[in-house]
């Protein structure tokens, strides 16, 4: 193998694939990157056996070929290069490859290829396509809200439910839920009905948002998901079972409903949220059109915030977790946001003024 690329684009390229590069794994070879050159490209591979990335970058093919590199090494070095030409080639007289670049010579020992992990070639059985900045914010507005406890893997998940043109996200930790609808390019014949892990989302957002505007392809086989642009292709496994029936969670109907400014609200809840601790909540006082937030604490002293609302008919009293609040106001689009709680005990909503097509309902919080 030998090849020339510039210094920008193969870092960049090694920055996506480390994402799934295996850190304490057993098998050395997964510590690796696999490099492919050939027809003008260079192709990178990573894999911990459940998540799989791959990134092609133009490059210049003296000699077709294919090696592995530690990812950590090759990955410190590049980024500590100039940005100018890079050439890579093999030499395997000693088992090495050789980086030039400049006045910089780098004699780096492999692995062999033949031992990197085959990466799956799958027979998808459905596929859609969506875009890629409306993938990017679908999945931004609900990840928040998946859990992060192990012991109840199915709630670490972002629950995909796709129905002909549309593709619904849907995410809960059992304190708030958060469903998200959005407009697929290309939709699917059939329902589509998956689990796939935050942590894969969290991966594809920040490799994605790095690429220009681009459509996504969501490939599905029995147990893996696979996101596919121009360049860029990641599989990931599904996470088994069923998720629950969040539909039971939303309210036909809520008494009280206010229409606020999204800022005004957000702002206040930070600023009553420097009173809070421990996750103490933040007491909610609505009446006559005025909405009042309130933090206390025995150490710190008290917070008190006003703030005006419009469409109220009843009184409401009631208290949420600070964080969960913010989180969810922060997620919802638009300047104005529609506010709708039924009682102390039962869940408020958050949703846009706008449009209906992102739900946050957020269980309250028992104020003795």
């Amino acid at each position: 193998m030998y090849i020339k690329c510039t210094q920008s684009d193969l870092w960049n390229a090694i920055q996506v694939v480390q994402k799934a590069v295996s850190i304490r794994s057993t098998l050395p070879i997964l510590s690796g990157i696999l490099f492919q050159a050939k027809e003008g490209k260079m192709t990178l591979s990573a894999t911990n056996l459940e998540l799989s990335i791959k990134y092609s970058i133009p490059v210049k093919v003296e000699k077709k070929g294919s090696v592995v590199i530690p990812a950590r090494l090759v990955g410190d070095i590049v980024k500590n290069l100039p940005e100018a030409t890079i050439e890579m080639f093999l030499d395997s007289s000693n088992n090495q490859v050789k980086l030039l670049c400049q006045e910089s010579n780098f004699n780096i020992k492999i692995l062999p290829p033949e031992d990197f992990p085959k990466f799956p070639d799958l027979k998808t059985n459905q596929s859609c396509v969506i875009g890629s900045f409306d993938l990017i914010k679908a999945i931004k507005q609900v990840i928040k809200s998946t859990s992060i406890d192990e012991t109840r893997p199915i709630l670490t998940g972002v629950f995909l439910n796709i129905i002909n043109n549309k593709l619904k996200m849907v995410a809960t930790d059992s304190y708030r839920l958060a469903i998200k609808e959005v407009d697929l390019k290309e939709g699917l014949k059939d329902k589509i009905k998956v689990i796939i892990p935050s942590k894969t989302l969290g991966e594809l957002i920040k490799i994605i948002s790095g690429e220009k505007k681009c459509d996504v392809s969501l490939e599905f086989t029995d147990n893996q998901l696979i996101f596919k642009t121009s360049n860029i292709t990641l599989i990931s496994r599904l996470i088994e079972g069923q998720y629950p029936n969040y539909q039971q969670l939303l309210p036909e109907e809520y008494g009280v409903n206010m229409d606020v400014d999204k800022e005004d609200f957000i702002n206040a809840v930070k600023r009553v949220s420097l009173f809070t601790q421990d996750n103490s909540p933040i007491k909610i006082t609505v009446k006559e059109g005025v909405m009042e937030l309130n933090a206390a604490s025995s150490d710190l002293g008290e917070a008190i915030e006003k703030i005006k609302v419009e469409g109220v008919k009843e009184d409401i009293n009631i208290a949420f977790n600070p964080l969960y609040l913010l989180e969810g106001l922060m997620s919802v689009g638009g300047e104005r946001i529609i506010f709708e709680v039924i009682n102390t005990v039962k869940p408020g909503l958050l949703r846009p003024q706008e449009k209906k097509n992102f739900l946050y309902l957020i269980m309250p919080v028992r104020v003795i």
